[in-house]
């Protein structure tokens, strides 16, 4: 995992539709995809496992709800040290990793492509467990603290959103849409919205 500037993101994820906007009145810089393109997609959401057991399966189900062999985007919109221990953990975690920048400078957390898909623990190699592990505790970290952002993969528009609690598969292939409702029946996820 690296982190990654806002000019960075665009420059790996900019083929894809993808493009970081400010959003002053906000106090964020927002990753949006390109308007014709998301007016394609629909959207499966919901809130996340209530059984906090089933975070972890429920965030590698996600990851793997991406095309596999594929880099990863985890981008962090907005955030807030409203629980400071758990602010502190996520600017710790990045600092572990070797990241000395804030989140303002570099909000975007960068995964090599890897076969995602794969569940073979014999066959996974241990910078793909790393990695992965790493997406799942930061993803875990926005979802608990009630952030906003993204995980993107390359070579796709297809999208997950964390906002405010709630997560948002967006796609305009209805297979993956299917597969969506399917991964949040799976970890009974409620349609209730916070």
């Amino acid at each position: 995992m690296r982190c990654l500037t806002t000019k960075e993101a665009e420059n790996l994820f900019g083929q894809e539709g993808f493009s970081v906007k400010p959003a002053l009145h906000l106090r964020r810089t927002t990753l949006v995809l390109r308007p014709d393109m998301a007016s394609r997609q629909s959207r499966v959401g919901g809130r996340p496992p209530s059984d906090v057991g089933r975070l972890v399966d429920f965030l590698e189900a996600m990851n793997r709800w991406h095309s596999t062999y594929t880099h990863r985007l985890l981008w962090i919109d907005h955030w807030d040290d409203m629980f400071p221990s758990a602010y502190d953990l996520f600017v710790s975690a990045r600092q572990g990793l070797g990241e000395s920048r804030s989140l303002s400078e570099a909000p975007g957390h960068y995964f090599d492509p890897y076969p995602y898909d794969e569940r073979d623990q014999t066959r996974i190699s241990k910078e793909q467990a790393r990695e992965t592990g790493i997406l799942i505790g930061l993803a875990s970290l926005i979802i608990i603290n009630g952030w906003d952002g993204w995980l993107i993969a390359g070579g796709s528009s297809d999208r997950i959103e964390f906002w405010e609690g709630n997560i948002f598969f967006y796609s305009n292939e209805k297979t993956h849409l299917a597969n969506a409702e399917s991964l949040m029946g799976q970890f009974d996820c409620s349609r209730d919205l916070a």
